[in-house]
């Protein structure tokens, strides 16, 4: 037997109820932890930023970030940001990410810091998923490997030099593990090249 329009009521209204007692629950949750959460998005790119770029900028460098495409020098579908560091208006440098480098388990996220010169500040991995043991040790926090771009810049090492050494180049590479390794050099140097010759552009571009 089907229940009357009464019944009905008395079934729908409380379903309505709940349902509009849910949305205004997550609605208020979302403004109560969206401040947070953006307060924690910064501070993780600041302390990113102070770790490979650390000089001393006075720009509200959050706010001075454009994006840039260009599938010549970057890998990826998404654009790369370009945080831009000033000091009283004079350009200190740039930190690039992420800037997709391939590893042998797919992509891994880069951070990298250029000075307005074009030396490499520092590169970081953001994220990766590359073998325990192997190829993970590109992550700064398993070991020293990523830290030797560091000072680097193709005034010191010549193009032709950006290569692991099993490929001819400067750079070490890890302890059975070479795809990897070579693809980084590869991404880092890609961007270096694409700072040297878009550099007053990055600077200007509103």
């Amino acid at each position: 037997m089907s229940p009357g329009p009464e019944n009905l009521k008395s079934l729908i209204f409380p379903a309505i109820t709940v349902t509009l007692a849910c949305a205004l629950l997550l609605a208020l949750t979302h403004m109560l932890t969206r401040g947070k959460i953006a307060d924690n998005r910064r501070a993780a790119m600041l302390q990113v930023i102070n770790d490979i770029l650390p000089d001393d900028y006075n720009n509200d460098l959050l706010h001075d970030v454009i994006e840039v495409r260009d599938p010549d020098y970057f890998a990826g579908e998404d654009p790369v940001s370009v945080y831009r560091l000033r000091k009283d208006g004079r350009p200190l440098g740039v930190i690039l990410l992420p800037v997709i480098a391939k590893g042998y388990n797919g992509p891994i996220e880069l951070a990298l810091g250029v000075s307005y010169a074009g030396t490499l500040t520092g590169v970081r991995v953001r994220n990766q998923r590359e073998t325990a043991g192997l190829g993970d040790n590109v992550h700064q926090d398993k070991s020293d490997w990523i830290r030797q771009f560091t000072g680097m810049s193709f005034s010191g090492t010549p193009r032709e030099q950006w290569a692991v050494r099993r490929d001819g180049g400067e750079f070490d590479q890890l302890s059975g593990a070479t795809i990897t390794p070579r693809g980084v050099v590869k991404a880092v140097k890609n961007a270096l090249d694409y700072y040297e010759l878009n550099r007053e552009k990055l600077y200007h571009q509103p």
